[in-house]
């Protein structure tokens, strides 16, 4: 067919339409594939509109599932920011990773090791470039940075949490400042956070829309503190807090995911793009989240806790016109999976070596088939699990949703059938022992499953302090108070958490204890708890002092100091003074931890004690 121009004018425009389609057909069909991952902070289990939250609005996100594949199934393999992100960024287990608890923000510590290979140094050796925009919190030292981790470019905070408008960090402060471009400290005061990251993020693909690129887009939020744009605060105006709050921050994030995903429409490039959405733990109920906002629908559980709701969570991936889309899918998945699956995905030669993570490319091609995964592990400080199948074991289980309160002995071992009921509301260990046996097992075949991690029987005690009257002196922590557990004549598990410590956080206990008459006394013992991985750490000492009027107290007896603190093992141990006193009256004074020591877990940080009997003897 001869086509006849009336003009040179259309013949030019004409010309160069069909050039500018033909470079743009060729472009996709050649490069490799574009990846953006999308990692959103503290985002409970069900908070999307994909997800069943009928209160909230995220058109963008439930648009993301409707283009590609909705996991129901989806874990991380930490219930907290860093472990959960080190697990993503290297596809193994955070213990493998070298991340098994949050890091240090004092400046200069050290976060994930530097000779871990991560998926952004895959995908720079295969031609990408490399960008990380928002959260890192990863390390604070220029060896453990963005940059020296694999990523071209970085832009934003290194430490978990940020004031949105400030930039300081919202732990310490308040003069710590917190954001930085490619390891320089840079300054845009007043400015929204989530803004300089949106523009950031599309900036990025804008000026690598002609190469093939990696980008870790961290988003901040829905993390305290609560500080959504006043777009969407207005909108849920008449939600309750801290629940509207908390959604309105959800809007935020996703109105913000529509803007990149507009800008990957313009450039043309959309359908050369695998995105991937996924939440690093569950929501909040610590006392700066207002004890909560998020939700985890019918799942126990929320952050900092191995019940479903921590671990089981929002996860999406789409590659429109390359991978199935409108999909659900139920199959098991955590997130060291992602890094050889992207690798496959984008059609690598070789995959990454010496990961945990399985590949689930094909089942995500076919979504018939079933999950290569059939087992996982977690172990988060005393907290551990392992699922196989619908079977799922946990060990010093933790629910801080608070849906139901858990006996310190009963529930110790805890043991849930994920294929019949995902409530994790009823412990099955008595009516499944043998499932339960065949599960600790498991967990201890695993590499970083150890027999030390079993619960065991309380021991019981007889002693002279046992149930006599016992004051504090100083004032407790409001979460751990029951001062009674000091002299009940029972050992603590090895589990902070579970009702039988007394714990303080940078500063001293002190005890008067009252034997109802004067008694003969040999020997004074403290029972504590030693757990790096969660800044707990053996008292530095303990003095002792006498009284038979309660009065005046006198025979100051100062206990060792402890210098055996070490960030290898979890144990319960006792200090000790013997002495030869009569006396009613014992005054107690434990002393605290102001400042963790460097090269320790949490170096900087104020550090917790916790002691769980006063043995008198």
């Amino acid at each position: 067919m001869k086509i006849v121009f009336t003009t040179r004018i259309h013949k030019k425009l004409i010309n160069i339409c069909v050039l500018l389609i033909s470079l743009q057909c060729v472009a996709q069909i050649n490069s490799k594939p574009n990846v953006i991952i999308i990692y959103t902070d503290d985002q409970g289990s069900v908070d999307l509109g994909c997800y069943g939250a009928s209160d909230i609005y995220s058109p963008n996100i439930d648009q993301l599932a409707k283009e590609g594949t909705r996991f129901t199934q989806a874990y991380v393999a930490a219930p907290v920011c860093a472990p959960s992100r080190a697990a993503l960024l290297t596809g193994k287990y955070p213990q493998n990773a070298g991340v098994h608890n949050n890091t240090s923000h004092i400046p200069g510590s050290h976060g994930m090791p530097k000779e871990q290979y991560t998926i952004a140094e895959f995908f720079k050796d295969h031609g990408y470039k490399t960008g990380h925009i928002g959260k890192w919190h990863l390390g604070m030292s220029e060896e453990t940075s963005p940059n020296a981790q694999g990523f071209d470019y970085s832009f934003g905070h290194l430490r978990g949490c940020i004031d949105n408008y400030s930039h300081y960090f919202f732990w310490a402060g308040p003069n710590v400042h917190d954001l930085y471009e490619n390891g320089k400290e840079i300054f845009y005061p007043g400015q929204y956070f989530p803004d300089l990251a949106s523009d950031k993020a599309i900036q990025y693909v804008e000026e690598h829309k002609e190469t093939p690129f990696f980008m870790f887009y961290a988003i901040n939020m829905p993390h305290y503190p609560y500080q959504p744009t006043n777009k969407w605060r207005d909108y849920y105006k008449d939600v309750e807090k801290p629940r509207g709050d908390y959604a309105a921050f959800i809007s935020t994030i996703d109105e913000r995911i529509g803007f990149l995903i507009d800008k990957l429409e313009v450039l043309g490039i959309r359908d050369n793009t695998i995105i991937i959405y996924q939440s690093d733990n569950g929501y909040s109920t610590e006392t700066r989240a207002f004890n909560g906002g998020g939700s985890s629908g019918s799942y126990r559980g929320a952050k900092s806790s191995l019940f479903e709701g921590g671990i089981r969570l929002p996860t999406i991936i789409s590659w429109r016109n390359n991978l199935p889309h409108d999909i659900v899918n139920e199959e098991f998945f955590v997130n060291i999976d992602w890094f050889p699956t992207i690798s496959n995905l984008c059609g690598f030669d070789n995959s990454p070596e010496n990961v945990d993570g399985l590949d689930m490319s094909k089942m995500i091609i076919n979504p018939s088939m079933t999950s290569p995964r059939t087992k996982a592990f977690w172990k988060y400080g005393n907290q551990w699990a392992v699922r196989k199948g619908g079977w799922k074991l946990m060990g010093y289980p933790k629910d801080t949703s608070h849906k139901k309160e858990l006996d310190p002995e009963k529930d110790v071992i805890f043991l849930s059938n994920l294929g019949e009921d995902t409530s994790e509301m009823k412990n099955l260990i008595r009516k499944y022992p043998h499932i339960t046996e065949e599960l600790k097992e498991e967990y201890l075949s695993w590499e970083h499953g150890h027999e030390s991690d079993m619960p065991k029987k309380s021991i019981i005690l007889h002693h002279l302090g046992k149930h006599r009257k016992i004051k504090a002196v100083k004032n407790l922590h409001d979460k751990y108070n029951n001062i009674e557990v000091l002299l009940d004549g029972k050992r603590g598990y090895n589990d902070f958490s579970s009702g039988q410590w007394i714990g303080q956080n940078g500063k001293d206990l002190e005890f008067v204890i009252d034997l109802n008459s004067i008694q003969s006394i040999s020997k004074i013992s403290l029972g504590y708890l030693h757990n790096p991985s969660n800044w707990i750490y053996s008292p530095k000492q303990f003095e002792v002092s006498f009284s038979n009027t309660g009065e005046l107290y006198n025979n100051l007896i100062v206990s060792n100091s402890f210098t055996g603190i070490s960030n290898k093992y979890n144990l319960i141990d006792k200090l000790s003074i013997k002495t030869k006193q009569q006396a009613r009256f014992i005054k107690i004074n434990i002393k605290g931890i102001p400042k963790i020591q460097k090269n320790n877990e949490g170096e900087g940080n104020q550090g917790w004690i916790f002691i769980d009997e006063i043995i008198i003897d």
